[in-house]
């Protein structure tokens, strides 16, 4: 994932560079037409070289000065993804299910099917699964 993210990235800035026009002006009649971009000034290959340095200087740097950030970073990451998926999502996803058969929002097949997997004290255990979740 990291070597497709960087070809993205590097690709976008260069997409980037392109758009970003020079500034210099070489003469009066040029003034009323688009100035170049600095692609055209540096070359298709520096302006890869450029692009490259914008998009992996700075995580490179990063890693170097914080060595253990990528562990601190996936673990946070982790974390929320996995309480959300699989804690506050499901619990909510019942709830909001249960209020809209109670309701008689769902159609009248919906109505008719049992709900899979009910937990005692109905909203009360989902809610207490939410808080847990949260921590």
């Amino acid at each position: 994932s990291m070597a497709g993210a960087s070809v993205s990235l590097v690709d976008f800035f260069q997409d980037a560079i392109r758009l970003v026009p020079s500034g210099e002006k070489d003469s009066e009649s040029d003034r009323n037409c688009q100035s170049e971009s600095v692609t055209s000034r540096l070359g298709n290959a520096n302006s890869r070289v450029l692009a490259a340095a914008l998009a992996l200087g700075p995580p490179v740097i990063l890693a170097y000065s914080f060595p253990d950030i990528f562990l601190v970073a996936l673990e946070e990451a982790g974390l929320l993804g996995g309480v959300s998926l699989y804690g506050i999502i499901p619990a909510l996803s019942i709830m909001f299910i249960r209020r809209s058969i109670a309701l008689g929002d769902t159609g009248s097949k919906q109505r008719d099917l049992a709900m899979p997997g009910k937990l005692g004290l109905g909203d009360i255990s989902l809610l207490l699964i939410v808080t847990i979740s949260s921590g």
